[in-house]
């Protein structure tokens, strides 16, 4: 690649990053940072609000498991165009409060943008980057992490200020602005030749599960990263405003203040597995272990009726320390299998995880339904027992992962291919 095309092609990056910056800006938006708007606009129950949430997710998670071979057949720059378009049509629409079903259908819509941004933007930065892959895809992952913060304080605080509707209508222009910057950026670089070679064959996604080793791992990365994932964008404010009594502002810190860590620590385990000899197990171990403490803190905070900020605010920030460990995640993933399956594996493991989330954020919704929620102000409060429900259900599904991390091998940063069953 010449200098020209180069520059050209770092010029898009930039784009497709800042288009990653807002595709976890959407994530949290709905119904994370604006649940109990959406709640009263529509007059729904928990189930259907988080129900918003849970498509976005679940169309997410199930277009994650072909993106990878769509970028390695057709370039990352081509699925963005197409993907790029639905993202930024379905933030705009989110902005439309005409119908509920309309406000499903564009975040179903905008599930489906956002899960074509980032393995593509990994397939480009690929092109350019070199031996500095790994450096420049933990900048981009900063900047999509201050996507999720600044759809929380800062936009709960402008919806405080400027309401729901002008704040989506803002956040949907700006990402169609973005994407329509990409477009010219694209534009100024030759698009990469078809690689009729790669096919989809969905058997080779069965092929995964013959390893153990796979599934064991997938169990614990998906569960620990879904579970803080759905705290983190759907159920967390809504709970420490219900149980704590906190104010929207005060709750929307707390979340902020998580993804902040979150984003941090993904960067930081990756620097410690590195001073511990590239060890993978323990950051892993770590991660399913703090998960289920976490859980177990506000399970038994909520039994107890200790609503203190003090211990929930604790098990959040222990959560998010936990809940990210991707890095050194997907390093266990590349040093246990082979080349030829690695970005297949990757798919799946990020499906499952938003899979998860998906599925966590529809049952607590539903299980919180369970118990009336009183009705203050027009605003659903939902009660002690509706919550004792909900995180009971989640502390049994965390256990299966602090469970099945035993089952992982060590890899000490080697290739274990021909050690693991």
């Amino acid at each position: 690649m010449n200098k020209h095309n180069a520059f050209f092609h770092w010029v898009m990056l930039f784009f497709i990053t800042l288009l990653y910056f807002f595709a976890n800006m959407q994530k949290v938006l709905v119904p994370g940072a604006t649940f109990n708007e959406i709640q009263q606009i529509f007059s729904l129950d928990a189930a259907s609000v988080t129900g918003t949430g849970a498509y976005f997710l679940y169309v997410y998670a199930a277009a994650q498991i072909i993106i990878g071979i769509l970028a390695d057949r057709f370039s990352g720059v081509r699925v963005i165009i197409v993907g790029g378009m639905l993202f930024s049509i379905g933030s705009v629409m989110s902005a439309l409060t005409i119908s509920f079903p309309l406000l499903c259908f564009s975040r179903c819509l905008t599930g489906l943008g956002a899960a074509t941004i980032y393995l593509s933007m990994a397939k480009e930065f690929a092109q350019v980057a070199g031996n500095g892959l790994a450096f420049y895809l933990g900048i981009a992952v900063i900047i999509g992490y201050a996507g999720a913060v600044t759809g929380s304080f800062p936009f709960i605080s402008g919806v405080s200020l400027f309401g729901y509707e002008k704040m989506m209508w803002a956040a949907g222009i700006f990402t169609f602005a973005v994407y329509i910057g990409f477009l010219l950026a694209a534009s100024k670089n030759k698009l990469p030749t078809i690689c009729t070679e790669t096919k989809l064959n969905l058997l080779s996604f069965f092929t995964v599960f013959k390893k153990r080793h796979n599934i064991f791992l997938m169990l614990t990365f998906g569960i620990n990263f879904g579970t803080y994932f759905a705290l983190q964008s759907v159920i967390g404010k809504k709970f420490l405003e219900d149980f704590c009594r906190m104010s929207s502002n005060s709750a929307g810190v707390i979340m902020t203040v998580t993804v902040i860590i979150a984003a941090l620590n993904g960067f930081m385990v990756a620097v410690l597995s590195r001073l511990a000899g590239n060890r993978r197990k323990i950051f892993i171990l770590f991660s399913s272990w703090g998960t289920l403490a976490s859980i177990l803190i506000i399970f038994i905070a909520i039994l107890s009726e200790a609503a203190q900020p003090f211990f929930l605010v604790f098990a959040f920030i222990l959560l998010a320390f936990a809940g990210n460990v991707s890095p050194v995640a997907i390093a266990l993933v590349k040093e246990t299998n082979d080349e030829n399956c690695f970005g297949t594996i990757l798919s799946i493991n990020n499906g499952f995880a938003y899979a998860v989330t998906a599925i966590v954020v529809n049952v607590m919704g539903k299980l919180m339904n369970i118990y009336p929620p009183e009705t203050i102000s027009g605003v659903k409060i939902y009660s002690n027992a509706s919550y004792a429900l909900a995180f009971g259900a989640l502390l049994l599904l965390v256990s299966v992962s602090a469970v099945s991390v035993f089952f992982l091998k060590e890899s000490f940063g080697k290739n274990i291919v021909d050690n693991v069953y």
